[in-house]
């Protein structure tokens, strides 16, 4: 019984031998496994590599903008204060503003009133290019312009649906053909006129223009609005120029010629 104990005491250790020489077998390994695992880490070496570069210009990237908030902070101070007067600037800037020109409203006028403007404009600019000397510089109609607190002010069924904007493009409107028929007048007067408007220019030159109330001073004749954009011989036209009456901007003038009544709007100073 004691052999046997130790034959089976012998078989074991050998067994745990066979078993640690296979354990160490499987831990070697040949040089072609060997140069893969080289390979592996050389690269896990290069992206560390990457990595800390990386790192290092993310760093600084970082101190560069945080030199930079100095500078920022200034800058975010003078566009504050430059918004802050903008907005002080703007509330103290009327709803329109003034122009030389009439802005185009409501699309452009009809086609029997644009062919007439466009022959005004052409007698003028024969009248002027004919005229020798350069003729007396006229100063411009005035364009008294309507603020929204002044427009306000006014009852809402005289307003109604008129805007600031409405009635200020009406004023350009307005002071655009007074302009015109006074460039029209002076060249009548001086004969120069010329086109197919020159016997109403001769007429309004000589049985309009003449009238004391109209002398020195900016008038529109009431058949002028028939061609007219933001000013129309309408029911919102006779509201707007009721309006305008109202706020000061023009007076009404009837003149008498040909053995009838014209009615001139005349723009206030």
């Amino acid at each position: 019984m004691e052999g046997q104990g130790l034959l089976e005491g012998l078989i074991a250790a050998f067994a745990s031998s066979v078993a640690e020489l296979r354990e160490a077998t499987l831990l070697r390994v040949d040089d072609t496994t060997r140069a893969l695992y080289a390979q592996d880490v050389e690269a896990i070496e290069a992206t560390v590599r990457a990595l800390e570069h990386r790192l290092r210009d993310i760093r600084a990237s970082l101190a560069r903008e945080a030199a930079a908030i100095p500078q920022v902070e200034a800058v975010v101070a003078a566009c504050t204060l430059q918004q802050q007067h903008l907005q002080h600037i703007a509330s103290h800037l009327p709803t329109y503003l003034p122009s030389l020109r009439s802005p185009e409203v409501a699309g452009p006028p009809a086609a029997g009133g644009a062919a007439k403007e466009n022959s005004r404009v052409a007698t003028n600019a024969a009248a002027a290019a004919e005229g020798g000397g350069a003729p007396r510089k006229r100063a411009p109609a005035p364009r008294r312009y309507i603020t929204g607190d002044e427009l306000t002010s006014v009852s809402s069924y005289m307003r109604g649906r008129l805007t600031a904007d409405k009635c200020n493009a009406a004023l350009d409107e307005l002071a655009g053909l007074a302009e015109a028929n006074a460039t029209m007048v002076a060249a009548a007067r001086r004969n120069k006129a010329t086109g197919p408007d020159r016997k109403h220019a001769m007429w309004v030159a000589f049985n309009v223009a003449p009238h004391d109330a109209l002398k020195g001073r900016s008038w529109v004749l009431e058949s002028d609005l028939r061609s007219g954009a933001a000013v129309r011989l309408d029911k919102t036209g006779k509201t707007l120029l009721t309006l305008l009456r109202h706020l000061g901007r023009l007076q009404e003038v009837r003149v008498h010629a040909d053995g009838a009544t014209h009615l001139v709007y005349v723009l206030v100073e």
